[in-house]
């Protein structure tokens, strides 16, 4: 088990890959990790890795947080509950095609609880003294339906065929990647055996034969 600092992940490297505490899956080891990109990780820890790729995976739920209540000032409740979730959606299953480490910032500090909790408090506070009630209490309701991971839940059965249609590997696999590639181009750094290390990735999901 890995104990990291802040803006790191803790993780368990097991024979069926890595284990975040967040509940991620990556379909590699890290021993594999470190032979295909060992020169990035001596600049860029893992565990730090392993937290971008996190929040990349959940900016779904954050871009759509921060989408409903701007949304509520300009539309009908339900329509910007609509809004929100198309975000969602939209995202989760687009996102991974645009890893960046520019908006991977952004999202670093979008994604604070406190940051958010203070977003709403504002936004919210607005709207009850407008009184629109029926705004404030779709923008409660989402932002706990969001934050307790039932929208992810509810839209699974959608985006995850659509992630597997576009997508060779396993979203957070694509995304741990993509940092990684863009680490090596940032430190200018080669990554030699490319396909083997998706071949290892692919030949770890469960239920493939060997």
């Amino acid at each position: 088990m890995k104990l990291t600092a802040l803006h790191s992940a803790e993780y368990v490297d097991t024979p069926r890959g890595i284990f975040t505490a967040a509940g991620v899956w990556f379909h590699t080891r890290e021993a594999s990790l470190r032979r295909w990109a060992g020169d990035v990780l001596a600049r860029e820890p893992l565990p730090a890795l392993l937290a971008q790729a996190e929040r990349w995976l959940r900016s779904p739920q954050t871009l759509a947080l921060w989408v409903l209540p701007a949304s509520l000032f300009v539309l009908m409740p339900l329509p910007a509950a609509l809004a929100a979730l198309v975000v969602y959606i939209g995202w989760a299953v687009l996102g991974p095609a645009f890893v960046s480490r520019a908006l991977g910032g952004v999202l670093r500090v979008l994604d604070l609880v406190l940051v958010q909790a203070l977003y709403y408090v504002f936004m919210l506070s607005v709207l009850a003294a407008q009184e629109r009630f029926a705004a404030l209490a779709v923008g409660l309701a989402g932002f706990v339906l969001l934050r307790w991971g039932v929208v992810a839940w509810a839209t699974r059965p959608l985006t995850a065929p659509l992630q597997r249609t576009l997508y060779r590997l396993p979203v957070a696999d694509r995304v741990l990647r993509a940092l990684i590639v863009r680490a090596a181009l940032a430190h200018r750094v080669t990554l030699p055996e490319f396909e083997r290390i998706e071949k290892e990735i692919l030949d770890n999901l469960p239920g493939r034969k060997r």
